[in-house]
């Protein structure tokens, strides 16, 4: 019961309702990682969704290299932290299409994470369409909210550039 209320927090999943949760329950695998591990990395195919159950995640892209800044950590810009408290998800994309992973998630403590795999995800869906449909419309909204974000954040780095460059 406690997973039950646990799930329902998640956004991808709130509004389904106790049977439906149950039957999510049966494609998720729980995984550990200890603190400091890589759980995706930019650039490697995926094909696996994670929901963070306990713990704190950081989210890094690589940026273009700069002459002198060869040391990885100077390439490396953390985007975001994400906490198990905020009933935060990743890798969502990798249900949909297999493409290579756009960020690197790193465990900054020890994390207990639902895993979902594309494979049972597609099954879960064929199985029960209704179910399918409401997961994947919960994704499409996440999505889009964080593309939005993405524009807001494109347009304030191009109005900052171009000040800058226009001094």
């Amino acid at each position: 019961m406690e997973e039950i209320a646990f799930l329902k927090k998640i956004p991808i999943l709130r509004d389904l309702n106790e049977e439906e949760l149950g039957q999510f329950l049966k494609i998720a695998r729980r995984v550990r990682f200890p603190k400091g591990q890589p759980i995706l990395t930019e650039g490697q195919t995926g094909e696996t969704m994670y929901i963070m159950e306990e713990g704190m995640v950081e989210i890094s892209k690589t940026l273009v290299m700069v002459k002198g800044q060869e040391n990885s950590r100077d390439r490396d810009k953390v985007l975001t932290k994400l906490s198990a408290e905020d009933h935060a998800i990743f890798g969502e994309v990798a249900l949909f299409e297999q493409s290579k992973r756009t960020a690197t998630v790193v465990a900054l403590t020890d994390c207990l994470l639902l895993e979902i795999s594309k494979a049972g995800f597609l099954k879960l869906a064929e199985e029960n369409p209704r179910l399918g449909y409401k997961i994947t419309r919960n994704v499409a909204q996440l999505l889009c909210s964080r593309l939005r974000k993405a524009d807001e954040d494109t347009i304030k780095l191009t109005t900052a550039l171009s000040m800058a460059l226009s001094r």
